[in-house]
């Protein structure tokens, strides 16, 4: 459609010049301008190449400028479908996240991990223990006294200690993967909305994450654990929540204090029977 567009342009023009240059000869003619005709034929040829020479130059200009255009608005679709395609994307990685939060697999995974942590919100001890094996080193070591402090694993201890510690563990590793799923799901904030979309019961995790987190700053800046800031990675759990605040829209914490207090005065965490040596927290 371009191509015959242009080819009408270019008829025109020409027989445009050509109509010109025939009328300025007829005029000439009629007036008699013309006492050179050798001469005068030769100017006129000269004139009659100019002017299509200038008019194939306008041509150019033309069909470059329309060019340019198609080429902006080819890159405008472009740019529409990969953005559109971008965000495609984003949905079906979260939709993939949500359907393997939901899965029977990852069911266990958020048992076992709730196991753990409830058993540090009733125990202080075990909770040094918890947050020390999250480091490479200056890790502690679960005792028979600790274990005695953790009601839910009571039928596990019942049968022999290293029974109840092979079970721990394994709950423990699933804590690392739920905590990874989180670690996750908070570097796809660019598709907020489809994560707020999801119910990820982000609220019911919330108070747990926050309470994992400040253990394991704590643990990380005591001066004794001098090797842990040699050897390993500053916690990142805290980063992970406050993003993951951010996108679910929870008002941020001024300090730090005001973090303990949210923790320990959620109703889900009271109903833990929460251990009194937190209490130093709030003081």
């Amino acid at each position: 459609m371009k191509s015959k567009n242009y080819k009408k342009l270019i008829y025109s023009v020409t027989l445009f010049i050509i109509g010109i240059w025939f009328g300025a000869w007829f005029i000439a003619d009629y007036r008699d301008l013309t006492h050179q005709p050798v001469g005068d034929v030769f100017d006129s040829l000269s004139a009659l190449f100019g002017g299509l020479a200038f008019g194939g130059v306008i041509l150019t200009i033309k069909m470059q400028l329309d060019e340019l255009e198609e080429t902006r608005e080819e890159l405008a679709k472009t740019a529409e479908a990969n953005y559109a395609m971008a965000n495609e994307s984003k949905e079906k990685a979260i939709l993939e996240l949500y359907q393997t939060y939901c899965s029977e697999n990852f069911q266990t995974i958020k048992t076992s991990s709730f196991k753990i942590i409830i058993s540090a919100i009733q125990s202080k001890s075990y909770s040094d223990f918890m947050i020390s094996r999250f480091f490479v080193v200056s890790t502690k070591k679960l005792t028979e006294d600790i274990a005695k402090e953790l009601p839910i694993y009571k039928d596990e201890l019942a049968i022999s200690f290293d029974d109840f510690v092979g079970k721990e563990q394994f709950d423990r590793f699933r804590l690392d993967e739920l905590i990874n799923f989180f670690i996750l799901l908070s570097n796809k904030k660019s598709s907020k909305d489809v994560i707020k979309n999801c119910d990820f019961f982000y609220d019911w995790w919330r108070p747990l994450f926050w309470f994992i987190s400040e253990l394991q700053i704590e643990h990380y800046n005591e001066s004794e654990n001098e090797n842990i800031r040699k050897y390993s990675k500053p916690p990142y759990l805290r980063n992970v929540v406050l993003l993951l605040d951010n996108i679910y829209e929870h008002k941020p914490f001024q300090t730090q204090k005001e973090i303990w207090q949210y923790i320990l005065s959620h109703p889900k965490v009271q109903s833990y029977n929460i251990d009194k040596k937190y209490n130093e927290y709030i003081k």
